[in-house]
């Protein structure tokens, strides 16, 4: 499905990942094999993809594409029939191998396809897995935003903390996360917040409505933590969220923790927390509508 080198095939992935968060479908990841002996080897790949927006991974036979190596009228719908998707993203050099043209070949099919160039102006370091993974654990997810072409998410289930947020005025929602997920740097973080069941309401929130949030991520150095936890405060809302399976955006960190020596000095920085990632998040959207 690229041209064969790792920066092709993760700009593949980022691609498929921002479409798929655009459209509200998971992203599932196809892996074509000449052998079950190289199946294996996926499995490497599962693992550093996991928490990254790669919801699954599928490995068939490389008899899924054409026999020349390209994707023509039959390879795609053949893969549309077997693995019921919204979207496919190749490669153009595949498309053009199989002699199709891609939005041609998604009508015969009924699915969109969209030709990706694997082989961008980016430098491949700034494509590569290593590199999102580095840059999100050193909490600069904003760089890891911009090559996998929208936020890094994490999800989690809401479940009940020690209650220090209500206490101070900002009550959190302290996440239990899904496995696997790749959790940024510690600090605190503007970022968008959503609970995934579009069916929900309670309070003032609503499923599937996404709400500006300042995250934290740390042990709570001001109260002498020691487990690290991922704490969203959804702003102006109110909800009983208990329960409920969620996600966060991380848009760009706002500053790194620190303990501070009285309550009072913690609950005025907060406060400048909130009003940083209103600023910050009052840009990001104005610059998706100009954009």
């Amino acid at each position: 499905m690229s041209d064969g080198s790792q920066s092709g095939r993760d700009r593949l992935v980022w691609s498929g990942v921002a479409e798929a968060r655009r459209l509200g479908v998971a992203c599932v990841l196809l892996f074509l094999v000449p052998s079950p002996a190289e199946a294996a080897a996926v499995e490497d790949d599962g693992r550093l993809l996991a928490g990254l927006g790669v919801d699954a991974i599928c490995v068939q036979p490389l008899a899924a594409a054409s026999a020349n190596g390209g994707w023509d009228g039959s390879a795609v719908a053949a893969l549309a029939a077997r693995l019921p998707a919204v979207v496919l993203v190749l490669d153009p050099a595949a498309v053009a191998g199989g002699g199709g043209d891609p939005a041609a070949l998604g009508r015969r099919a009924g699915v969109a396809v969209h030709a990706v160039d694997a082989s961008g102006p980016r430098q491949p370091d700034r494509l590569s897995v290593a590199y999102v993974r580095e840059r999100l654990l050193a909490g600069d997810v904003a760089a890891a935003a911009e090559t996998l072409g929208c936020p890094h998410r994490v999800a989690g289930v809401v479940v009940h903390g020690e209650g220090r947020g209500s206490g101070l005025g900002f009550p959190t929602a302290n996440l239990a996360l899904a496995e696997h997920s790749v959790v940024p740097g510690d600090g605190i973080y503007a970022g968008w917040f959503t609970v995934a069941d579009r069916s929900w309401s309670d309070g003032d929130m609503a499923g599937g409505v996404r709400y500006p949030a300042a995250i934290s991520i740390s042990r709570n150095p001001t109260f002498a933590g020691r487990r690290r936890t991922v704490e969203p405060y959804v702003l102006d809302v109110s909800a009983n969220l208990y329960g409920q399976p969620v996600t966060t955006d991380f848009v760009e960190r706002v500053r790194v923790p620190e303990r501070f020596d009285s309550i009072e000095e913690l609950i005025a920085t907060m406060r400048k927390d909130v009003e940083n990632v209103r600023l910050i998040l009052g840009a990001a959207r104005e610059s998706r509508r100009l954009g």
